[in-house]
Parts: C-alpha cells; structure tokens; sequence
C-alpha cells in the first residue's frame, strides 16, 4: 500500500511500470523467440519425416522413395506418429523457453499449460513387425499359354468338334425375334 508521502508514491508507481516494461519486453522477446520454433522428426529408418512449427502445425513432409510400395496404412500411421513425436518436442521447446526467458509466472505457466494440452507424449509404438514383403508387379503382362487338351488314346473325338455350325436357313424363332425388340 502506498504511504503518505508524494514522492514515495511517484518513486514506487515508477518502479512498478519499469517492471511492468521489462515483463512486456521479456514476453515480447519469448513471443519472437516461439515463432521461429521449427520441429522435425523422422521414422526409424529414415524414409519418412514430418516438420510442425510454433503452432504445431505441419509444415513440410518428406517421404523417400523407398516409400513407394509400402502400405499406404503404414505410411500414414508413421506420418501421424513423427507429427506427434515433433509435437511432443515442440511442447518441450516451449516449455524450456518459457521458464529460462519469463520464469514460473502466471503467464508462463498458462502458455506451457496450453501447451501441454494441446500436444501430450506420443503413445508408446510396438515394436515393428518383420517386413512384409512387397509386391512388385512384372514390367509387362504375358497370359500363360493355353492348355493343350490331352487326345484320348481310344479316338472318339471328332475332329471338327470346335467349330461352330450356323444354319444357311433362319428358323421361324429367329425371324420372330428379328423384328422386335428382346425388351417388348
């Protein structure tokens, strides 16, 4: 509480605004420091790799070319898994800002606090499977030969079994059927 004397009143009214100033320049000075945050994280093996910013926001995914062929399921679980991975780091990057430039106040506690919510630690990942094997298919398609009927060894087939025999004369059914239509 301010006492009675003036001066004393205007010298800690001073004070009280030079701290208030050097909070709003540390704040200032954090919120700089916090956009320029960038966070990448990659698969085990390298092939996939997922970049958040300040926000969490992804920024920039690289898939290697070993990619291609892969189960698009598996790619998409481990591009979730490396967004939440660089998350989780994001959250602990801001964390450590927070308290080595503004300290445990309030304010700073509610930033990591948001946080904190909004990007908790990744779930654990199972150990990976054996790799499946990938499909490739053959540069061109070739049908397989035909099957060559076997002869029978007594020769009750006639030779020209396979072919088709029309008749020169239409019957009376096909002349009928000429001249409608199926759907009549």
């Amino acid at each position: 509480m301010l006492g009675n004397d003036p001066n004393q009143a205007a010298d800690e009214l001073a004070r009280w605004a030079e701290n208030l100033e050097r909070t709003a320049q540390k704040y200032q000075d954090l919120h700089g420091r916090m956009e320029a945050l960038s966070v990448t994280e990659s698969s085990a093996d390298n092939r996939i790799s997922v970049t958040v910013d300040a926000n969490g926001v992804t920024t920039g995914i690289t898939l290697a070319g070993s990619t291609r062929g892969m189960d698009p399921a598996a790619v998409a679980a481990e591009l979730m898994a490396c967004t939440r991975r660089a998350q989780a780091r994001l959250r602990n990057q801001v964390t450590d800002l927070v308290h080595d430039m503004v300290g445990d106040d309030g304010a700073g506690q509610a930033i990591v606090g948001q946080y904190a919510a909004r990007f908790p630690d990744p779930e654990p990942v199972a150990p990976p499977s054996p790799a499946q094997p990938v499909y490739t298919p053959p540069a061109a398609y070739a049908p397989p030969p035909p099957a060559q009927p076997s002869q029978p060894s007594h020769g009750t087939r006639k030779p020209d079994r396979d072919q088709t025999f029309t008749p020169d004369e239409p019957d009376e059914d096909d002349l009928y059927y000429r001249r409608k239509s199926w759907l009549e």
